[in-house]
């Protein structure tokens, strides 16, 4: 008896982990209030968008895409897929640039944080050139 009630316990425990995994994924990737408010300390220049798309191209752009379309080499097996910046629908068009900021210091799932890889610059030099694929103002 003690055997059954233990196993059913697990077994809630483990439902309701997965649940709330599941949930969490399906909710998206939604940046705070504070990282949707920041503003971009780096000017969007010729030089910046080349830096961005050095960077770019060495640590993004085999899950994004070299196109920025959320295609890459690596996109295939991920889930969820990676994001394409692409468009008025692609989350360069949608999101502000302190949201594009707060996801590459972050991470998330199979993508790392780059907090510790990048500089601060660095990474607003990424946000430059990611803008460079969509309609973004």
């Amino acid at each position: 008896m003690k055997h059954r009630i233990f196993c059913l316990a697990l077994g809630l425990i483990i439902l309701t982990m997965v649940g709330w995994v599941v949930a969490h994924e399906m909710t998206g990737w939604v940046a705070p209030e504070e990282a949707k408010k920041m503003k971009n300390p780096v000017k969007t220049t010729k030089t910046s968008i080349q830096k961005g798309k050095e960077i770019y191209e060495k640590k993004c752009s085999l899950c994004h895409g070299e196109k920025g379309d959320g295609k890459g080499p690596a996109s295939a097996g991920l889930n969820p897929k990676p994001t394409s910046f692409k468009g008025p629908h692609g989350h360069g068009g949608q999101f502000s640039d302190g949201e594009h900021f707060w996801k590459i210091t972050t991470g998330r799932g199979g993508m790392p944080s780059f907090q510790k890889d990048l500089t601060e610059e660095e990474r607003w030099h990424v946000v430059n050139y990611i803008n460079t694929f969509s309609s973004h103002p």
